[in-house]
């Protein structure tokens, strides 16, 4: 069974793991009038999301029937910095997991949803 979340956006606390290639995920701007940060609990993984359009690309990551290499050019700089992607946990694109985080993204999406109209 799934937990979703929600907690208030602390600029402080909270980072945005998606949107950078920083390993710690990057800081989020005051300014972008973010109020909460969501969150889901699933196959013994926490994820975090700034906002729907977080969940809607996980999900559209996690329906590929066939995921995109990981190997990417770079200037040999940067070896350590890897996408989103890159660091979801290990055994993620299995079926049986690949199927319990859908749902939970699914559940997530309506109760961000439901949360925005209220």
């Amino acid at each position: 069974m799934a937990q979703i979340w929600k907690e208030k956006f602390d600029f402080k606390n909270h980072k945005d793991f998606m949107s950078s290639y920083e390993l710690g995920g990057s800081e989020i701007c005051e300014s972008r009038k973010i109020s909460f940060i969501y969150f889901v609990k699933v196959v013994g993984e926490t994820f975090q999301f700034v906002d729907i359009d977080q969940v809607k690309m996980m999900k559209d990551y996690l329906s590929l029937e066939i995921f995109p290499s990981t190997r990417k050019y770079n200037n040999g700089l940067e070896h350590h910095w890897h996408s989103w992607q890159e660091r979801l946990p290990k055994g993620i694109h299995k079926k049986s997991k690949k199927d319990r985080i859908m749902k939970a993204l699914n559940k997530l999406e309506e109760f961000i949803i439901s949360d925005d109209e209220l």
